[in-house]
């Protein structure tokens, strides 16, 4: 298969010149998929310092797995039927880097909605079927890979009568995406996680009410402490009771060894709830150095001065709008997004914190010169150039600093031996 010929800041990596060479062409919007997002993840991979036998093994899953799932092209956007909430212009991917510690490397990570001839109609309303089978095909060939948790959700937190959404949306209910994969090449090897933005009926945005979460989320843990925790901040916190459901996410593993985690979104960005919800109302104890840490981090990313106060809330950019977004804005957008990690044995949930930096950043440059800078003041700099010149790549169709959306989150969780755990995720912007 011959390569597509665009400027690229990036030359092609070994592993994608020696895979292009022999692997067939198919149908022109495969084709212009596996160009895009190939050439992409190719890049993303040599950058983080996979091996070129990792490389070759992430772009062949990609090229046979992932790639016949991301529905129509751009160049056929005559027959585009359904969009994604994942990307602002309804892409339906979205990469992600995870920043190297002091001693180790990045991890890559990428998020899909697979997409079928069939989605959003009334044989498949919610567009649950591709992913479903996305997930059972890779499930045939990776032992690891276990579904019994996302076969769960997918039967208590959907209504099994398809017909009833049909007739929801023919009266004026909106329906977006409500499932989505995630494909993260670790050392050990491949990892998949599903996520699911519950859609329920008698709602008039669809949405699922606390309660049903509750409900089907106990049938798997039914003695969680963590869980527990969780629901006493949700009910008796000033800060958890802002905090309104937007999706839940599992690891593909044995039941025994996943975790679960919930998603929220508050409208709050000042620091003084972030240290609240961060650590549960006082009851998970983070040291200050840590906390200071996250501070000095998400002013950076936010273009901030370190003497910005505490309690004010962190400005929404001048060059955000809502009506740009494809995404239900009730999920996912207006202020920081948390989520929660639940398993079986911890007395409290693992947090983390998404900041959604396109609706709270600078522009793409400045951002991305914020979050490097912060980096290699805290030793973690060692990729910072490689960051750099990957955005440069991806947002060929314009200067970083010419606007906002290649840098769509970043996200950030305390670890036990005093880092951050950092993670950028990338917008494709193909439409």
């Amino acid at each position: 298969m011959s390569t597509t010929q665009t400027s690229s800041v990036l030359p092609p990596t070994k592993a994608w010149t020696r895979l292009s060479q022999w692997l067939p062409s198919r149908t022109s919007d495969l084709d212009y998929w596996w160009k895009l997002t190939g050439s992409h993840l190719a890049k993303i991979l040599h950058a983080a310092d996979y091996s070129d036998d990792e490389q070759v093994d992430a772009l062949l899953f990609h090229y046979h797995y992932i790639v016949p799932y991301l529905g129509p092209s751009p160049e056929h956007k005559s027959s585009i039927k359904w969009r994604s909430a994942i990307g602002v212009d309804g892409g339906p991917f979205e990469y992600s880097w995870k920043w190297n510690t002091t001693s180790g490397k990045p991890d890559v990570r990428y998020t899909l909605e697979a997409i079928s001839p069939f989605s959003g109609t009334p044989l498949d309303p919610l567009n649950h079927q591709a992913g479903t089978e996305l997930l059972h095909r890779v499930a045939s060939v990776v032992p690891s890979i276990d579904l019994t948790w996302t076969n769960h959700f997918l039967a208590t937190l959907f209504s099994q009568d398809r017909s009833k959404y049909t007739t929801a949306a023919a009266n004026g209910t909106h329906f977006t995406t409500s499932m989505m994969v995630a494909a993260e090449w670790l050392p050990s090897g491949l990892s998949m996680k599903t996520y699911f933005v519950p859609r329920g009926l008698g709602q008039g945005d669809g949405s699922v009410l606390m309660a049903q979460w509750e409900e089907s989320i106990a049938q798997l843990m039914p003695t969680c402490p963590a869980r527990v925790a969780l629901h006493e901040f949700l009910s008796t916190n000033a800060e958890g009771q802002l905090l309104q459901p937007g999706m839940l996410a599992v690891d593909n593993v044995l039941p025994e060894k996943s975790r679960l985690k919930l998603y929220f979104q508050t409208p709050h960005t000042n620091f003084t709830s972030v240290r609240e919800i961060m650590t549960l109302g006082g009851r998970i104890s983070v040291p200050e150095s840590q906390l200071e840490d996250l501070r000095t981090l998400l002013l950076a990313v936010s273009g901030l001065e370190p003497d910005f106060p505490n309690e004010q809330e962190i400005p929404c950019c001048k060059e955000y709008s809502d009506k740009d977004v494809i995404l239900d804005p009730r999920i996912l957008l207006s202020g920081y997004v948390y989520y929660f990690d639940l398993a079986p044995g911890p007395e409290v949930p693992q947090i983390k914190l998404y900041n959604p930096v396109r609706r709270y950043g600078p522009n793409d440059r400045a951002l991305a010169e914020g979050l490097t800078k912060w980096m290699a003041s805290h030793g973690r700099g060692e990729y910072c150039g490689r960051y750099i010149s990957v955005l440069e790549d991806l947002a060929q169709h314009r200067r970083l600093e010419d606007g906002k959306g290649r840098q769509v989150y970043v996200s950030c969780a305390f670890k036990a031996g005093g880092e951050l755990d950092v993670t950028s995720y990338l917008g494709l912007e193909p439409f």
